[in-house]
């Protein structure tokens, strides 16, 4: 995953949300290891937004203790896109697919993770690629982790409630 060319994933926000971030954010991006938890500054992750008869399915996230988007870190050799699709079924047990009309990252977040010393990290960033996904099997998941369907109008996450704005979901 060294040659992929972040360039075709920036979106117009970018530049302002890493103005929050100072330099950190292109240290990462620019970085060999941008994709590993061992980048200390912090490392690009994807997650999944999986969408059904308008409703997207949340996790409750234990260590950030609110309802988001599944996702996490991108496995060795693994595009961001299979790993939104490989971390969505860890921890839901729903088996999806890139929606066909949305092969790119349909948002770019950065955000700061606070430090967790039951991991032993300290604060880093997360440059999340969302990707819009659709289900094609349901199975049990290997996590333990709370998941549920909100409809649109019970979403209280910005970032979530941004992209179904994006995708003309929202009224």
């Amino acid at each position: 995953m060294k040659n992929l060319n972040l360039s075709s994933f920036v979106n117009a926000e970018i530049d302002s949300l890493a103005l929050n971030f100072g330099d950190r954010v292109f240290r990462i991006i620019e970085s060999d290891n941008r994709y590993q938890r061992s980048n200390m500054l912090g490392h690009i992750t994807a997650s999944g937004l999986v969408i059904s008869n308008s409703k997207v399915l949340l996790i409750w996230h234990p260590h950030l203790r609110r309802w988001i988007q599944p996702g996490g870190h991108i496995d060795e050799g693994e595009s961001p896109a299979n790993a939104a699709i490989r971390e969505v079924y860890e921890e839901t047990g729903y088996l999806c697919a890139l929606d066909s009309t949305h092969l790119d990252p349909i948002d770019i977040d950065i955000h700061e993770i606070p430090e967790n010393p039951k991991n032993k990290e300290a604060t880093h960033l997360h440059i999340d690629f969302l990707y819009k996904l659709k289900v094609v099997k349901i199975e049990n998941s290997s996590e333990n982790i709370q998941y549920d369907w909100f409809s649109f109008e019970r979403v209280r996450c910005i970032r979530i409630l941004r992209a179904l704005s994006n995708l003309n979901l929202m009224a």
